[in-house]
């Protein structure tokens, strides 16, 4: 079984309090990117789980492939053991949400695999057992996520034909994003259409920490950009342009620079979901 797990931006990240767990409280807006990982699942006949990768790093314990995968093994006791390859091509702690993607897609798999015939809720159950942001992947798409993000709603799918990914050689991670983050007495709102451009209340406090995130929005919205914001907790920025040519040119300028760049497009629910309904 091969499954496509598709990476995400934020047109909208707001921080709006504090959770009693200490985790933040945001409000968000999720879209879906034509950047993808791939996940090769093959059933054997001992019951070990196994993960593969172009990436060795990622063959870890540590990864959520793994984690989820154990997680269902020990819970459902399925007869047979799983072998999982990775191409990993969404970069790491970059705020594209590649990991959680993995472990969103890894629940899918695994559950038609395994014939655990678990329902959608219970996928999202398990899927807040592991982050935030999981539940999302389990849909794509549009979405607004609320609390901790796990909170979704659904939304008018926004497609943006020409999306341009810019990122630093560096990660960040999200617990340092956030803790660099003021969190404002009178939040922003999302409003549809967008009544403002994109917006993330994290970007100002990894400018600080990182100068080189505003070297990057601010090529971007001089270099013909409509509008240029960080993606969830960074270090990705992206910036969304009118036309190929525009984004062509800003591009060349980005990667002269050294940065990873990815040109690439805003997807529908109905596509994302192409990768697992078949």
């Amino acid at each position: 079984m091969l499954i496509t797990s598709y990476a995400k931006i934020n047109l909208f990240l707001e921080v709006t309090g504090k959770l009693p767990d200490g985790y933040h409280q945001i409000n968000t807006v999720f879209c879906s990117i034509d950047l993808f990982d791939q996940l090769r699942f093959a059933l054997t006949k001992t019951p070990a789980i196994e993960l593969l990768s172009n990436l060795p790093e990622m063959q870890s314990m540590d990864n959520l492939i793994v984690k989820v995968a154990h997680y269902l093994r020990d819970l459902y006791k399925p007869r047979e053991g799983v072998s999982i390859y990775l191409d990993k091509k969404i970069p790491i702690a970059a705020g594209l949400g590649g990991g959680s993607s993995n472990a969103a897609m890894t629940i899918i798999g695994l559950n038609r695999l395994w014939d655990l015939n678990l329902s959608i809720s219970r996928c999202e159950e398990i899927a807040t057992v592991f982050g935030s942001d999981i539940s999302y992947f389990l849909h794509g798409g549009t979405a607004i996520g609320k609390n901790r993000g796990e909170l979704l709603e659904a939304h008018t799918d926004i497609l943006f034909d020409h999306v341009l990914l810019v990122k630093p050689k560096f990660g960040i991670s999200a617990a340092e994003a956030y803790r660099a983050c003021q969190i404002p007495e009178v939040p922003y709102e999302w409003t549809f259409p967008p009544g403002k451009p994109l917006f993330n209340r994290l970007t100002e406090g990894v400018c600080g920490l990182y100068p080189v995130i505003a070297e990057v929005l601010d090529i971007l919205r001089h270099n013909g950009a409509v509008s240029a914001e960080m993606s969830g907790s960074g270090s990705t920025c992206f910036g969304i342009f009118r036309n190929e040519p525009e984004m062509d040119e800003c591009a060349q300028i980005l990667s002269r620079k050294g940065f990873w760049i990815c040109k690439t497009r805003t997807i529908s629910k109905e596509e994302y979901q192409e990768c697992f309904q078949n």
